[in-house]
Parts: structure tokens; C-alpha cells; sequence
């Protein structure tokens, strides 16, 4: 071993010199290489955020699709998402034959638009421009996926958007009784259809953003913010920390509308009947819930649908603006029987042509798509909390007065007998004697 050792060729220094400098090359190779591999990734994780962050400051304005937990809702009857007369937008368009009888509507309808306009001075080619110059952001505020994608070019999707947009206006006046230059078979056609286009227009998924109306005439996103913006109205509460919703199971348990009826709370409807101005009124006995009241029909069933459909979707919950949810919450509490049902209709507070079945069903439908509570939804729960305990003792005994109105009465109406009959025979006796 030391003579195979003594015969190795020798190292010299600046043979080492060479190997050490070799190595560190090396090693700020691998430095170099690894540092740009994370500047990409920085790079790519930086993109990603950007463009999280851009959507959701368009949220409100985005013209949003139903979420997946409103599929078991659609299996069972897609009336509530899928237009029957009219497509409005790229999500429907041209998706199937009877829709296309509106299609020739609405170039008709945007004819005669362009007509009104010229007569007040407008030119075809300004009123095109000006739709023109919005289609970008109009179209970024659709899903960027196969309808868009190629599919409908930017001159396409500016013509449809031009169409559709003249299209609704025209409705609109119409409907208004405001004075246009439509034909009379443009009018036939309205009034035909009018029960249809009411409903295919405040679909979640056949709309046009209001920054397209609003080239051609509070900025709503659409027509579907405008109705909910409308029917839910603006709470008069003060503002209050939002937390974003609670899980149901955290709170207090429900309460129907029978249950109410027992603790001496009468259902009343608001003088305004928006969904949002819903208050319990407490009184010395008896108190007071006021709510807004409901048409049960088909129409206004998907108009409902579809505002809550929009508030999920817009997550208005963390905005603490959620007042048709919060609404729905509470209606649905409301009618766990169809008594429940029932009690609501007497109190005026339910209307329309379902039957007690089908609203109580429907209702359970909507609730099933929540997991949570609203803060507003909340806020009435712990009230109603608070006043169970407050008032436990009077509680238990309107109850039981309640629960035993029949019985009580029969009984008192035999004692009145009885005493009438004891009074006749001791006043018979008293003028013997």
C-alpha cells in the first residue's frame, strides 16, 4: 500500500487551485439556475394573484353563472334558469331552435330604436360606435370560456350586444306605456309573450352589463340587480361589524309560523314590502313581526330563484347585503307544515296560485341551498332568542291558552249555562217561599 501510495502521481497546488475554483463555478451555477427558477415561479404566483384580485373587483359587475349548488335545483326543474322565449347575452345564444323567432324580434327591435334616435338627431353609425366603444369591457365581464372563446368574434358579440341591449329598452318603454315608433305586430308580439319575456330577462344567466343600456339612454349591474336592488330596498339599521355569515348549526333553533302564534308574536306585512325592512315590534303582551309579503307563482318563483342565485354568486354576504336571502331564511323558517302555510296565507302574508304543497316544498329548496346564516338573518334569530327568554313565563301560558282556546271556551260557555240554570232555579225557589 505505501509503495503503490509513494508512486501516485503527486498534487500539485495549483492542480487543487484548479478544482476548488471548478467547484465554486459550479456551485454558483446551480445558485443561478435554482434563483431563476424561483423568480418564475414568484413570476407565475404573482400573475395568479393579480388576476384573482382583478375578478374580484368586477364581481359585482360580472355577469355570473349558477354555482354548483344550485344543480339539484335545476334537475328537478329547470324553468327557473333556462329562457323560454328570449336569449339576452352569449350564454344562451343560439342554443336552441325556439329561441331563434326572437332573434328576428330583436333586430325589429333595434330597427326601430335606430329610427327613434335619427329622428332625434342620432346617426346609426354614433349609436353603434358607442356600443363599440364599451364591448371589451362588456365582454370581460363574461366567463372566458367556449362561448367566448373564439366562437363569437368582437364584431359578433358588439352586434349581438347592440341587439339585445335595443331590444330590452324597447321592452322596457313598452311595458311603461312610453310612446315609440313601434309597429303594431311588434306590439302583438310583447303582449303575447309578455308573461315569458318578464320572466327570460331577470335570468342570472341572460343578461347584458348596464354599462351597454346605459351608452343607449344608482348603476345597477344588470336587470337582475336592478329588480333584487328594487324589491330588497336599503336597511335603515345602523352599520355593524360584518362577520360574514354564521354556520346554522351555531344558533338558535327555528321557529314556524305556529310556533310564533304561541309565544303571542302576530305575523303582520310591512307598509313598504321591501325584504329588508323585516323587525320584530315587542308590545307589553303581545308583539309584532313585519315582514314583506310573498306571491307564490311561477313568475315570481323565478324571479326569487334567481336574485338569490345572484347573491350567492356576487357574495353579498360578506357585504352585509343580502336581502333576499336573508328574506328567504326567514320565510322558509317560517313553514315547516303546511299549518304553516296556512297561517301565513291568513295573515296575508303569503299569496298566489301554489298550493300550500308546492310553496312549502319550494321553499325547502331554496334552504337547502344554505349552509349559513346572514347577518341580518342572524341578528333576528338572537332577537328572537332573547325574547323567548325574557318572556318564558308568558310565553308558556299563552301557550297553553293557545293550544286549549277550543276547550277553554266550551268549558266556560257550560259553566255559563250551569250558572244561568242555578240562577232560574233559585230564583223559582226564592217566590215559592
Amino acid at each position: 500500500m505505501a509503495a503503490a501510495w509513494d508512486s501516485a502521481t503527486p498534487v500539485t497546488a495549483d492542480q487543487t487551485t484548479v478544482n476548488i475554483t471548478t467547484d465554486h463555478v459550479g456551485d454558483e451555477a446551480a445558485d443561478a439556475s435554482s434563483g431563476t427558477i424561483i423568480d418564475k415561479v414568484q413570476e407565475e404566483l404573482k400573475r395568479a394573484a393579480d388576476k384573482v384580485e382583478a375578478e374580484f373587483s368586477k364581481n359585482e359587475a360580472k355577469m355570473h353563472r349558477y354555482l354548483p349548488s344550485f344543480r339539484g335545483l335545476m334537475s328537478k326543474d329547470d324553468r327557473y334558469f333556462v329562457p323560454r322565449c328570449v336569449a339576452i347575452g352569449p350564454y344562451h345564444h343560439r342554443a336552441a331552435a325556439y329561441l331563434h323567432q326572437a332573434e328576428e324580434m330583436k333586430r325589429a327591435a333595434a330597427y326601430y330604436f335606430i329610427c327613434e334616435r335619427q329622428s332625434s338627431g342620432h346617426s346609426a353609425e354614433v349609436i353603434y360606435a358607442r356600443i363599440l366603444s364599451v364591448a371589451g369591457d362588456a365582454r370581460s365581464c363574461y366567463d372566458d370560456d367556449a362561448v367566448l372563446a373564439g366562437i363569437i368574434p368582437q364584431a359578433d358579440f358588439a352586434t349581438m350586444m347592440f341587439q339585445d341591449a335595443c331590444f330590452l329598452l324597447q321592452y322596457i318603454m313598452h311595458a311603461n306605456g312610453v310612446a315609440s315608433q313601434l309597429p303594431e305586430s311588434l306590439r302583438r308580439w310583447f303582449v303575447a309573450n309578455e308573461d315569458s319575456i318578464q320572466r327570460d330577462i331577470f335570468l342570472l344567466e341572460n343578461q347584458v352589463p348596464w354599462l351597454v343600456l346605459d351608452t343607449l339612454i344608482y348603476k345597477p349591474a344588470h336587470l337582475l340587480d336592478l329588480l333584487r336592488h328594487c324589491q330588497s330596498g336599503s336597511s335603515s339599521s345602523k352599520s355593524r361589524t360584518i362577520s360574514w355569515g354564521l354556520p346554522a348549526e351555531s344558533l338558535p333553533e327555528y321557529s314556524s309560523a305556529i310556533d310564533l302564534a304561541e309565544m303571542g308574536i302576530q305575523l303582520k306585512t310591512n307598509r313598504t314590502a321591501k325584504f329588508s325592512d323585516t323587525r320584530l315590534a315587542r308590545g307589553f303582551l303581545f308583539s309584532n313581526l313585519f315582514l314583506a309579503p310573498l306571491v307564490m307563482d311561477d313568475l315570481n318563483a323565478c324571479w326569487l330563484v334567481n336574485m338569490l342565485a345572484f347573491e350567492i354568486a356576487a357574495g353579498t354576504r360578506y357585504t352585509n347585503t343580502s336581502y333576499v336571502t336573508s328574506y328567504v331564511l326567514l320565510i322558509a323558517m317560517l313553514m315547516d307544515r303546511e299549518e304553516d302555510v296556512h297561517e301565513l296565507r291568513v295573515k296575508r302574508i303569503l299569496h298566489g296560485d301554489f298550493s300550500d304543497q308546492r310553496t312549502l316544498s319550494f321553499l325547502k329548496d331554496l334552504l337547502d341551498l344554505f349552509d349559513y346564516w346572514t347577518d341580518q338573518h342572524s341578528d333576528f334569530m338572537a332577537d328572537l332568542q332573547d325574547y323567548r327568554r325574557k318572556r318564558w313565563m308568558w310565553i308558556s301560558l299563552h301557550k297553553f291558552i293557545y293550544n286549549n282556546l277550543k276547550s277553554i271556551v266550551t268549558v266556560l260557555s257550560i259553566i255559563s249555562v250551569l250558572v244561568g240554570i242555578f240562577k232560574t232555579l233559585f230564583s223559582i225557589s226564592m217566590k215559592q217561599h
